[in-house]
């Protein structure tokens, strides 16, 4: 089977190269190139656009559990060839995906961008109650008279802290990080979900302040070095998120709320972006959230 692409995000190269299968999913397929540390993702067409991935444009009821973990995979001339297996995948000509999420300059002070922040964060609290997750956004902040779980707790104080951290712009401490990064269960450790929509927040804030843009840098230099406490795929993620670099559903997400022109698709979208996976979706818009109100003065304790 001969398969072509949607998208192809900005990190994979258009050079010859050579890798091996990762892990293999129903709708995902992780590559680890040869000597490199950050993994590429070929997804089917139903799945997000991301910095790593190729979307493909695959068959209803595709799957990659065709493949074998450990299985080498060569790129030539853009068309991955898997060993011991007949599917290849044309890339050259699929449409180039990056994100440029501080051309949204998002400002919480317009009342129609506040609006559109209250109704996800309204939205994002009573789905997270409803499926029971480990993490609802406003105990985070708020957590008088709620049961949280250890985890909950501990997320919720180091959220704290990295937000204190982020408001007078010193990172002295890392403790919020360390306390973060790897954090959870799962696939992608809910710490990592939440700081890779919490760097996505801030770099929709920066705006033309030098200091926000040189902290945000800071901030994901650090989480690139602390990077290591997490896994393979978390820490791929939490890598392309540092240069402002993520799904295509958190960066739609952003966009709604950063230029509300069209409020019926606020709430549609948002739901797109807290489905992804169990509950990594969830994670991020929590941190998407939080970022962009971070630099909002009070605003965050307002909204909470």
């Amino acid at each position: 089977m001969r398969l072509t692409a949607i998208s192809t995000g900005y990190a994979i190269p258009y050079i010859d190269f050579d890798a091996t299968i990762h892990s293999v999913f129903r709708t995902a397929v992780n590559l680890r190139p040869a000597n490199k540390d950050l993994l590429l993702t070929l997804v089917v067409a139903s799945e997000a656009d991301l910095p790593q991935g190729i979307r493909l444009d695959s068959p209803d009821g595709f799957s990659f559990e065709q493949l074998s973990t450990g299985r080498d995979v060569f790129c030539r001339d853009n068309t991955l060839i898997f060993e011991g297996s007949a599917l290849a995948v044309e890339f050259y000509q699929g449409k180039r995906w990056q994100c440029d999420l501080p051309a949204l300059d998002t400002d919480l002070t317009n009342p129609a961008v506040a609006n559109a922040w209250k109704l996800v964060w309204q939205s994002l609290n009573e789905c997270q109650v409803r499926l029971g997750a480990e993490i609802v956004a406003q105990a985070l902040l708020h957590s008088d008279g709620i049961v949280q779980s250890a985890i909950s707790r501990r997320v919720g104080e180091a959220i704290h802290t990295l937000i204190e951290a982020t408001r007078s712009y010193q990172l002295n401490e890392l403790s919020a990080l360390t306390q973060l990064i790897g954090l959870g269960t799962g696939l992608t450790p809910c710490g990592d979900d939440f700081l890779v929509g919490y760097l996505a927040g801030l770099w929709c804030t920066v705006r033309d302040f030098v200091e926000r843009r040189q902290f945000v840098s800071k901030l994901g230099q650090a989480v690139i070095h602390l990077s290591g406490r997490t896994n393979d795929i978390s820490r791929t993620y939490l890598h392309h998120a540092t240069y402002g670099q993520v799904s295509s559903r958190l960066d739609t997400l952003a966009r709604e709320i950063s230029s509300p022109e069209s409020p019926g698709l606020l709430l549609p979208v948002a739901e797109s972006a807290m489905q992804s996976g169990h509950t990594s979706g969830m994670d991020a818009v929590t941190g998407l959230l939080l970022g962009l109100a971070t630099w909002q003065g009070e605003t965050i304790l307002a909204f909470g």
